[in-house]
């Protein structure tokens, strides 16, 4: 699911860090990992405002106050 540096190199200094950031994070890696989450999202967005509604059915039922 998620992408791995092969080698692991250390830096010491602050420029050896965006060096490292730089090369290591491409628009490739991003979309590809990107493409692995969208599926659990889509899941997620429904199942959330289902729950949502749901809660306020429950609430609302007990007094005969049930909005959408």
């Amino acid at each position: 699911m998620f992408q791995t540096l092969e080698t692991v190199t250390t830096a010491t200094g602050m420029s050896e860090v965006i060096s490292a950031l730089t090369t290591g994070v491409t628009s490739a890696v991003m979309f590809d990992t990107l493409a692995d989450v969208i599926p659990f999202v889509i899941t997620l967005i429904p199942f959330s405002l289902g729950l949502y509604f749901l809660r306020k059915l429950v609430k609302g039922a007990g007094t005969g106050k049930v909005k959408f």
